[in-house]
């Protein structure tokens, strides 16, 4: 019988004083495909799933001659993925590293103790490489863009994966992620979502799902996230499954869900929030940006300014919180485009909620691709302290490090600092309400253009007249553009 073990490990948060994990699903999945087949689950024993970030050296403790280790990668556990494979690898030198994942791509293969990489969906993958042990095969370095044919495939939560880490945990909460699809239609540059999928969705049987879901009835589920891509593209069937969702968190623990939804929201969007009801955050509307040049750039021409107007109306009909995003540093962004977009959000009846984030360089992204670098002139930072923030109770050693682009050829990095401060501007001065009904008057009645009372508002929050004021927004910026030059402050240094 062969040890293999699998990690998947999140950050540990707190949440009203009691902590909370998420349950490890992708691994899960590809435990439950393989544990199917006969000559896997007679040969191949999993005696633990790594959901958290342990100290490695307690991890090392818990393994038992490691035939193989695998890891599902990303964002917020590449750096610990890749140091723990690398303790492990000099404890057991014969024991097999294996990468997956969204994350890693070509130049993993430049670790030496990684053995094989295996993007895309994984299931069928895994399960060569388990064939391939079992022959004394030698297991291949890549793999395949492979797809499952069929989604009828055993649940990692009905299969009982996951049982024996809940119960070992029993003071814990947990966060569940569930799929309804797989795939997404769209091929935005930023994200490489739809690359590995290659934009066809797939779906799961509703009976799957309804099971899946009943699953949290009596256990210590706080939290569900959909996995999907665009909830409410399959319009009856997502509503259909809106209802099995509220029916689960009446019987169980579940006091909060975050649904993806489709990217041109349509009026089902809004019929499945308010089956929700309480259970909803809202629905995006998704923007990214406003600049016609920028969204013809990153792929994103299926977005109609129209649309969001419509949208913004059926919201008000279904008396619906809808929120949008923004992102900062794309391609053919301009300092005036960027501003004149955050108004133009305003002018379509966005007044409920704007985010904001920096435009990241995701690996097998088309944005991350060095033609598409040298194109837009784009430029980057490495931050490490980007998605830690609110989690607690974790290793730190090794940072998570994430790709953020502090400037391109038409956005320099003290435009891109300036940017954002405009954004939080809006942000906290008419979204939270303090200038937001001033605002919509002189819009409304006297047709001023959001643009043109923001840039005022602008002019005098930096006006040294407004010593206090104008202090505060040039530290902002500053702090921000020194973050985005990832320049530290001696003083940081030394407290």
């Amino acid at each position: 019988m062969h040890n293999i073990y699998l990690f998947q490990p999140q950050y540990t948060s707190i949440f009203n004083g009691e902590k909370t994990y998420w349950i490890p699903y992708s691994i899960g999945c590809l435990w439950s495909y393989v544990k199917q087949f006969d000559h896997i689950d007679k040969n191949f024993e999993c005696p633990e799933l790594f959901f958290r970030r342990d100290h490695p050296a307690d991890i090392i403790k818990r393994l038992d001659n490691p035939k193989l280790c695998g890891f599902s990668c990303y964002i917020w556990n590449e750096k610990y993925c890749l140091h723990v494979a690398e303790e492990i690898k000099k404890q057991w030198p014969e024991c097999i590293i294996v990468f997956g994942g969204e994350q890693p791509d070509q130049s993993f293969l430049d670790y030496d103790f990684i053995d094989s990489l295996a993007q895309y969906e994984g299931e069928e993958n895994f399960l060569e490489i388990l064939e391939c042990i079992l022959d004394n095969k030698k297991i291949p370095k890549t793999f395949p863009k492979r797809r499952l044919h069929d989604l009828d495939i055993p649940s990692p939560y009905t299969e009982g994966i996951f049982d024996k880490i809940i119960k070992d945990n029993p003071n814990a909460k947990w966060n569940m992620t569930f799929e309804t699809n797989r795939g997404c239609p769209f091929s935005c540059t930023f994200c490489n979502w739809g690359s590995l999928t290659q934009s066809k969705i797939k779906r799961f049987n509703l009976e799957r799902v309804e099971k899946d879901l009943e699953w949290c009835i009596g256990k210590p589920i706080t939290y569900l996230f959909a996995a999907d891509a665009n909830f409410g593209i399959f319009k009856e069937r997502d509503l259909e499954i809106a209802r099995v969702i509220k029916r689960v968190a009446a019987l169980s623990e579940i006091d909060a869900v975050n649904l993806q939804y489709t990217k041109n929201s349509n009026e089902t969007v809004f019929e499945i929030a308010k089956e929700m009801d309480h259970l909803s955050r809202g629905i995006t509307v998704s923007v990214q940006s406003m600049n016609q040049p920028t969204l013809e750039a990153i792929k994103r021409t299926n977005l109609a300014f129209d649309n969001i107007d419509h949208v913004m109306s059926i919201a008000k009909k279904y008396k619906i919180k809808t929120y949008s995003e923004m992102i900062l540093g794309l391609p053919l962004e301009t300092i005036d485009s960027w501003k004149d977009g955050l108004c133009e959000l305003l002018e379509l009846g966005q007044h409920d909620s704007i985010d904001v984030w920096f435009a990241q360089l995701l690996q097998n992204s088309e944005l991350a691709h060095p033609d598409t670098v040298k194109q837009y002139g784009i430029k980057s930072v490495v931050a490490q302290d980007y998605i830690t923030l609110n989690n607690y109770n974790y290793w730190e050693d090794v940072p998570e490090q994430i790709n953020i682009i502090n400037a391109t050829n038409t956005m320099t990095t003290e435009q891109m600092a300036e940017c954002y401060i405009y954004a939080w501007m809006i942000i906290n001065f008419h979204i939270n309400g303090y200038s937001q009904i001033y605002s919509k008057y002189l819009n409304k009645v006297k047709k001023i253009p959001y643009r043109t009372f923001y840039d005022l508002l602008w002019q005098e929050l930096n006006s040294p007249t407004n010593n206090q004021l104008q202090k505060h927004v040039k530290f902002l910026r500053d702090t921000i553009y020194k973050y985005l030059m990832m320049i530290i402050e001696p003083s940081l240094l030394n407290s």
